[in-house]
């Protein structure tokens, strides 16, 4: 080999080296950038679930001078505009949120759905929750379905909202409010039966609650079942004596009495 095509081919080499350096170099620059994009909504989150509104904007602003486009940020600064009642803010940052590759924002998804339910805008709402949770390894699907289904109460859907309630006990049968929400359907479309069975299921998986105990009084009658009415009303009485379920059924009793 000529001394001329050594050097070339040297030449050559150092600069394939240099741009491997280079590669290297901004590969490390962008996993250093993400750690601290990732720390600042991590501690900003913590602020939020704090309620330090200041010191959580601080985080995420500084995450998303780094990256204006990074889904979690956009998608915790948009949360936090929401607890400020922001609706616009929160809005134009959920929105900025949603651009991120599909696969990485079901969680903005139900985010989202619970925003849009919380501004009056149901239906809407509901598509999102659906998305989320038909989101494949989304390990929070039965609360998505779950969302759907107390959005739709809000409408009020009751028989719509029945499906995702059964969708999300059918990811997990143990979850409480969607129990007692079947329980109330149950009972309010005439299906004691059925809403009692939910009650007791909802009694395994929490215990006693004033909300539960008064729906389970009412089953009971609605089924003719004396004793257990009977039952439930004094659990109650005994446990929660000062709740408005108890003085409500210790007013009405008073109000049977004086018949």
């Amino acid at each position: 080999m000529s001394i001329r095509l050594r050097a070339l081919t040297m030449l050559v080499l150092a600069a394939a080296l240099a741009g491997c350096v280079s590669s290297a170099e901004r590969s490390a620059e962008a996993a250093r950038k993400q750690r601290l994009i990732e720390t600042q909504v991590q501690l900003g989150a913590g602020y939020l679930q704090r309620d330090q509104p200041e010191l959580a904007l601080e985080n995420f602003k500084k995450a998303l001078e780094l990256d204006p486009d990074h889904p979690q940020a956009n998608n915790m600064m948009a949360l936090l505009q929401w607890r400020l009642k922001s609706h616009d803010e929160a809005e134009k940052y959920f929105r900025k949120a949603l651009r991120a590759r599909e696969n990485d924002t079901p969680e903005v998804w139900n985010n989202y759905g619970a925003f849009l339910c919380d501004r009056g805008r149901y239906d809407e709402s509901v598509k999102w929750f659906e998305k989320a949770a038909g989101t494949p390894m989304y390990r929070a699907a039965a609360g998505a379905y779950e969302n759907a289904g107390s959005c739709l109460m809000r409408k009020p859907a009751p028989a719509a909202a029945e499906k995702y309630f059964r969708e999300a006990l059918g990811l997990d049968p143990n979850l409480p409010k969607s129990l007692q929400q079947m329980a109330q359907i149950s009972y309010d479309a005439g299906r004691a039966l059925s809403a009692r069975g939910f009650m007791q299921r909802y009694f395994q998986a929490v215990g006693d609650t004033p909300e539960a105990l008064a729906l389970a009084v009412r089953i009971e009658r609605a089924l003719g079942n004396k004793n257990d009415e009977a039952s439930f009303a004094l659990r109650l009485r005994g446990k929660f004596p000062d709740s408005a379920e108890a003085k409500a059924f210790a007013a009405e009793a008073r109000g049977a009495k004086g018949k």
